[in-house]
């Protein structure tokens, strides 16, 4: 009888090592799960911000009107969709060659992004939602559009690589 008791308890006693050392297991594995997801969130919001600098430096280069600056904050094949399934692409930082002269003549005067909300990242691309208008010289705006613009890195370069930009959704 004696011996019965005893082999239950050691049976007992084996079933709750058994289940404290699976909790461990699991312990053990969300700990390393929740370290790499919050390392992966770190990476991603390092390269979303690194991305979004390029993007807002794309910005200061439009609003110079600087062609040159323009390209160098570009990754090439460069490839811009407009409106009606207009293609460009351009190959080459020579390629930039934007008409900001023409441009003034239709009452651009600088451009502002709206908002700038990163809905995919990864370490080589962000995908930016965007938003811009277009103001004249008084400073009141005359256009806006939304858009997505993907930017890329490149060998360490961050760069605007496409521009879809959609139809105007205020036009004055």
């Amino acid at each position: 009888m004696h011996a019965g008791i005893f082999a239950q308890n050691d049976v007992e006693r084996a079933g709750r090592v058994a289940a404290v050392a699976a909790i461990g297991c699991l312990a053990v594995a969300l700990v390393v799960w929740v370290g790499g997801s919050v390392r992966a969130q770190d990476a991603d919001r390092q390269h979303e911000t690194e991305a979004r600098a390029a993007l807002d430096e794309y910005f200061r280069a439009w609003n110079a009107a600087d062609n040159a600056a323009v390209a160098a904050i570009s990754n090439f094949p460069r490839v811009s969709l407009g409106q009606n399934g207009q293609v460009v692409v351009r190959e080459t930082p020579e390629e930039i060659a934007t008409d900001f002269e023409e441009l003034r003549l239709s009452g651009w005067d600088h451009s502002r992004l709206d908002l700038a909300e990163a809905i995919h990242v990864s370490a080589d691309k962000v995908h930016f939602r965007i938003v811009f208008s277009r103001y004249s010289a008084d400073g009141t705006p005359y256009t806006t559009a939304p858009g997505l613009y993907v930017i890329t890195n490149q060998n360490g370069h961050w760069g605007l690589q496409l521009q879809s930009i959609l139809p105007a959704t205020f036009t004055r």
